[in-house]
């Protein structure tokens, strides 16, 4: 067995041990003004964003991010007082952020490009109840947070997964659909394709799907322990936990972060009394012959590097007797041919 431990900087782990669902925004809209035109017409001084009202659609046009709202200052957005139902989001709008469109309670269909990034889950807090999203496909811009990518489309992804507002996702045909839903464990609620005569444009109170939770940790029958409970589910972290595991991802790439929760008569297991070993398995994309696997896991200011203590390229036998947090799945690809004659 390899176990490796490695101690971060305090200040980092103050951050990485909330394991936020989503990542931090890190714009600031102190200072930013928006100037009335009239006609419904609104721009945002020192950029070329633009906003038109008119119609029941709120439309955002130009290139770049729309930043921050200040939560106490609301009231300055364009938009505040409105009571539209659409919102249209050109696709060169890099991102939206935070409290973007927090309690704009009249908000119910909203139009996204898969290039731009959502930086936190209150832009869209407080809208109409049951939203319908439609995603278009665009690509995707990509952020690198040291050597591992995060994308616009995870950044939709990781909200989609964490929303409680009943929303319901449309993307552009079935296999958009597909992956956007089955991208994390448990799926993703309320995903369609637009092709689809059942897609909910108006309510998905009657045809709800999604929120299917697959088993995909076990512990190992070398020390089975009926009295425990474990599960693991495939969820996007925040920016803080990305950032713990660049640190020591080493020569490896990233593949999935896994979180792990271990209960016992219903209560969160943190720490059992010997060192126990789990049997993840291996989501099937990430499986190649002669790829290495191993799991760096955060707790108690520490990352914990785990080795793969089995052979096979299906699954990863790791153990700890830390077991309930949250881990990234890595790999490293090895030359299993050698031409040198």
């Amino acid at each position: 067995m390899k176990i490796k431990t490695k101690r971060l900087m305090a200040l980092l782990f103050a951050l990485v041990i909330a394991v936020s669902i989503m990542p931090v925004s890190t714009a600031n809209a102190e200072g930013e003004e928006w100037i009335s035109m009239g006609n419904g017409w609104h721009y945002l001084q020192g950029t070329d964003i633009k906003v038109h009202i008119a119609n029941d659609i709120i439309k955002i046009m130009g290139s770049g991010a729309l930043p921050d709202c200040d939560y106490w200052r609301l009231y300055k957005r364009p938009w505040n007082s409105t009571d539209c139902h659409y919102l249209m989001v050109d696709s060169t709008i890099t991102s939206l952020g935070q409290y973007n469109f927090y309690d704009i309670d009249t908000l119910k269909y909203v139009f996204l490009s898969s290039k731009t990034f959502i930086e936190n889950t209150n832009v869209f807090d407080g809208i109409s109840y049951m939203p319908i999203f439609r995603i278009t496909y665009d690509g995707e811009e990509t952020r690198m947070i040291g050597t591992i990518p995060y994308t616009s489309y995870d950044s939709i992804k990781a909200f989609a997964q964490s929303n409680s507002m009943g929303a319901a996702y449309i993307m552009d045909n079935s296999r958009t659909a597909r992956e956007f839903q089955e991208s994390v464990n448990p799926t993703i609620c309320n995903v369609y394709s637009a092709n689809d005569t059942s897609a909910p444009w108006n309510s998905d109170e009657d045809s709800g799907n999604g929120n299917v939770a697959t088993s995909i940790i076990k512990l190992s029958p070398a020390n089975l322990d009926y009295s425990l409970n474990v599960s693991a589910q495939i969820r996007y972290p925040g920016m803080a936990c990305y950032e713990a595991y660049a640190a020591f991802i080493g020569d490896y790439k990233f593949a999935k972060p896994i979180t792990v929760v271990v209960l016992k008569a219903g209560e969160k297991v943190k720490y059992t009394d010997r060192p126990m070993q789990y049997i993840l398995s291996i989501p099937p994309e990430y499986r190649l012959a002669g790829r290495t696997f191993r799991l760096l896991g955060i707790g108690d200011g520490i990352v914990n590097i785990f080795d793969d203590l089995d052979t096979s390229n299906e699954t990863i036998t790791f153990e700890t007797n830390c077991p309930s947090t949250a881990y990234a799945l890595v790999y490293k690809d090895n030359n299993i041919f050698n031409f040198n004659y």
